[in-house]
């Protein structure tokens, strides 16, 4: 009579486990419609920060997926710790960044000016056109600078990115309360840099990336965007 009696409980104990089980313990889908509809099952199911951190991940999610990144087997609850942990490597490298980048902005002052479209003579496509800019730099610190890298940054009015140099390197050493000149060329292509062609506003900026010092010291903040740079590229896993 007992053993019939608990046949009935054992099978509401079943029912009730595979209940519990939703779709926060099973793996997020790689077909996007299938994992639309169950992320927004799995978020009925989280508090209202989780469910802001797992649309986060999702936005990654979809971004990689889009690039033919294969996505690894990850339930809900490891894409918000992995998204967490995302966040805080982020946050922790904009700081870092951002700490060095005030540091070089404050020992060196650097001003772009003078730019203007040219005809670029060493170019091997006859009627190549360059942009020509000076590069003005005033070493405000106590330290005198043997090594110098910059990132040049080219926008348009509206703050949009037409052109980027990662690393341009600046010859010479500048004492300290001394002022430098580096003359420029951006030499430019007809597909890629239209808008420079065509004249329009430009804003150009530019920070040191690298400091190297007389002694062998050295700023770097380049080293924290590359960081930041890789934490963005890196693949969820």
């Amino acid at each position: 009579m007992t053993v019939h009696r608990l046949k009935p409980i054992a099978a509401l104990l079943l029912m009730a486990l595979a209940a519990s089980c939703g779709p926060k313990d099973k793996p997020i889908p790689a077909e996007p419609k299938a994992r639309t509809e169950f992320l927004s099952a799995a978020a009925t199911k989280l508090t209202p920060d989780e469910r802001n951190v797992l649309q986060r991940f999702s936005a990654r999610f979809d971004a990689q997926t889009a690039a033919g990144t294969v996505a690894p087997e990850i339930t809900v609850p490891r894409a918000l710790e992995l998204q967490r942990n995302y966040e805080t490597q982020v946050t922790d490298a904009q700081r870092n960044f951002q700490k060095l980048r005030e540091a070089a902005s404050a020992a060196l002052a650097i001003d772009v000016r003078d730019a203007m479209v040219v005809n670029e003579e060493k170019a091997r496509q006859p009627g190549a056109k360059a942009l020509r800019y000076v590069v003005n730099i005033d070493n405000r610190g106590q330290r005198t600078v043997e090594q110098l890298a910059l990132r040049v940054e080219f926008r348009d009015a509206f703050g949009r990115y037409q052109a980027v140099i990662p690393d341009l390197q600046v010859s010479g050493s500048l004492r300290p309360g001394q002022s430098g000149r580096s003359v420029q060329t951006l030499l430019l292509d007809a597909q890629r840099h239209q808008y420079i062609l065509d004249g329009k506003p430009l804003r150009i900026s530019a920070y040191p990336t690298r400091i190297g010092y007389s002694g062998g010291e050295s700023i770097e903040p380049g080293k924290e965007l590359k960081a930041l740079e890789s934490l963005h590229q890196a693949k969820i896993e």
